[in-house]
């Protein structure tokens, strides 16, 4: 007989542009028993990864200020948050040549927009070794 035990929340960061999106994100997560923390843009994400230190990214590519591509690369370089998985979810997750960059960028998977938040959190979930 086996018993199931609640895995423990993750602290998610959620990098979006879209006040309407990250809401739905946010909500999504917290019904799942995750913590939420928010970015506007690429240039705030990189701010509260580094203090934060979230258990994963959701991490959009088109944003202001500085992009989900740059703040990628930028998270990756930082021996600070390399280690962060980030899965990015894109109106560009189509594009094979951006799956590639941002693959090769260092995320951990790229979905596209719009995403099924059951298969996004359960990824995001996957991802965190807990």
């Amino acid at each position: 007989m086996t018993s199931t035990v609640a895995a423990p929340p993750l602290r998610i960061l959620v990098a979006e542009d879209d006040p309407a999106v990250s809401k739905l994100y946010g909500a999504y997560a917290q019904s799942r028993g995750h913590a939420v923390t928010f970015a506007r843009d690429g240039a705030e994400a990189l701010v509260a990864a580094a203090t934060e230190r979230p258990d994963v990214i959701l991490l959009d590519v088109a944003m202001p200020r500085l992009d989900g591509r740059d703040a990628l690369k930028a998270l990756k370089e930082n021996p600070g948050t390399r280690s962060i998985p980030v899965l990015v979810i894109t109106a560009f997750g189509g594009d094979q040549a951006m799956r590639d960059l941002l693959l090769e960028l260092g995320a951990w998977d790229v979905l596209e927009k719009p995403v099924d938040l059951q298969i996004a959190f359960n990824k995001a979930e996957r991802l965190v070794p807990r």
